[in-house]
């Protein structure tokens, strides 16, 4: 049994093949969890794991929904109820009372959205995606969920922001690219770190993940797709899906020098432990 800790089924790129999906990811006996990325996502997660006994869903509000821009076509099928920027207000936290929500987020940092802004408007659409970051720290706090954490090359400041709160709960540092050194950081305050397929690719980034997988005890590790995005090879390029989370449990289990057979079983327990699930 495998454990998808990120997948986005939620997202209305996956509507008309769900059935299909949802018949394979049975049969292979692999778990998920659906990551809510602003209300209708988060909202979405939540209805598919009433439905699916073998679905989770965590609900957050993604730093690219902070302010206003254009929705990913992926994400959103209709743009009738939908309206940016959003806050994590008083209906996420509504949604976070359903039994089968098991996490916050995605929630984070990433200024990767910004670049086309002046110096002012960047300064102040930062400081607006540290706002709900610590709104979403303050909700895990609260309700004693774990983090799903969104960071994009600023894996310190997120840390500091977390510091500055005087967060005690856990988290994941949700599809990690950085570096050893941030690495040990996390993993020094008792965070888990999520890998996704770009660990299978052939370049720069995927050579240095390697030397950070080799770095980071297998009891802190969380495998996941962040399906439809950055599919393992061999289907790099294509639309990424659940099952494809055995192709980096593979690597991991290659780069680890370990069977496969340990990977599965202690990723899948991990993300049980993390998310805790009871089964």
């Amino acid at each position: 049994m495998y454990f998808d800790s990120h997948a986005h089924l939620n997202l209305a790129i996956f509507d008309k093949e769900l059935p299909t999906i949802v018949s394979k990811l049975k049969e292979e006996k692999i778990y998920l969890v659906n990551a809510g990325t602003c209300y209708l996502t988060s909202e979405k997660a939540i209805e598919l794991a009433k439905i699916e006994e073998n679905f989770w869903s965590a609900v957050g509000l993604h730093p690219a929904h902070t302010f206003k821009n254009l929705v990913d076509k992926e994400e959103i099928d209709s743009q009738d109820n939908f309206s940016l920027p959003e806050s994590f207000d008083d209906k996420f936290i509504g949604l976070l009372k359903n039994d089968k929500v098991v996490a916050i987020g995605e929630t984070g940092l990433d200024y990767s959205y910004l670049k086309n802004f002046s110096d002012e408007e960047k300064e102040k659409l930062q400081e607006k995606q540290r706002e709900e970051f610590q709104k979403q720290i303050k909700a895990s706090q609260e309700s004693g969920l774990p983090l799903i954490i969104h960071s994009r090359e600023v894996y310190t400041e997120c840390l500091l922001i977390l510091e500055k709160l005087s967060f005690k709960g856990t988290g994941v540092f949700h599809f990690f690219s950085g570096t050893i050194k941030e690495a040990k950081e996390i993993l020094k305050r008792g965070f888990y770190l999520g890998f996704s397929g770009i660990i299978t690719y052939d370049n720069e980034r995927a050579k240095n993940l390697e030397e950070v997988i080799k770095e980071t005890p297998l009891e802190k590790i969380l495998i996941e797709t962040d399906c439809p995005y950055a599919a393992p090879k061999p289907y790099r390029g294509q639309k990424n899906y659940p099952f494809y989370v055995q192709e980096v449990a593979r690597k991991i289990a290659q780069i680890k020098n370990q069977s496969l057979e340990k990977i599965e079983y202690q990723t899948f327990n991990n993300a049980l432990n993390f998310f805790k699930i009871k089964m």
